[in-house]
């Protein structure tokens, strides 16, 4: 594909993204994201099968960010603090599911499109043979190792407890917007209370 197409194919995902977000999948139309996108709507078909395959564009792009930080997070062991490392990714999961949370919405109205996407996702993490805690894991592991995390930890529920931390926070984050409630965001506090249960005491 060209530097043009492909510069096309990010303003659809783009556009997209944004108007299934507004409207939800059923409500969104192809006419309205290729207005949002500069483009017309027959460009749409020359980079998508059609609505559903675009959709699936724009779940796995904004996924696309998640899966990088956590397969990146392996490498850092040893570096900066584990505090400093474990918030840079748990920030960038949380980033990255404030956009997808409502994508998923969207798809929960279309029962073939949940199905698909779950699919997708498994054949995605089947491609790659690596589960979304087993970097998280791994990096722990390797912290225990250079004695920054106590050897009596389970890693693996460890980074279970961590990985849960970014999606309850946006979850709260959303029910308190829908209620009026304070948005107090805890997600700081939860980490700093597994890191008292895991670090090696100073």
């Amino acid at each position: 594909m060209s530097q043009r197409g492909d510069t096309t194919k990010h303003q659809l995902v783009d556009a997209a993204a944004a108007v299934f977000t507004e409207r939800g999948f059923a409500r969104a139309t192809t006419r309205e994201i290729a207005e949002r996108a500069g483009v017309s709507e027959g460009t749409i078909y020359r980079h998508f099968t059609d609505k559903r395959d675009l959709f699936g564009a724009v779940f796995a792009s904004r996924n696309a960010a998640d899966f990088e930080a956590i397969t990146a997070l392996p490498a850092l062991a040893g570096t900066k603090t584990v505090r400093e490392n474990l918030l840079f990714l748990i920030e960038a999961i949380q980033d990255v599911e404030r956009e997808v949370a409502p994508l998923r919405a969207a798809a929960s109205t279309d029962a073939d499109l949940a199905v698909a996407l779950v699919s997708a996702r498994s054949a995605s993490a089947a491609g790659t043979a690596v589960g979304p805690l087993e970097p998280l894991t791994h990096y722990l592991e390797a912290e225990q190792r250079l004695g920054r995390i106590r050897v009596d930890v389970d890693c693996a529920s460890a980074a279970f407890a961590l990985f849960a931390i970014p999606f309850a926070a946006v979850t709260m984050n959303r029910l308190a917007r829908a209620t009026g409630a304070s948005a107090d965001n805890y997600m700081v506090g939860a980490v700093d209370i597994v890191l008292r249960g895991i670090l090696m005491p100073d």
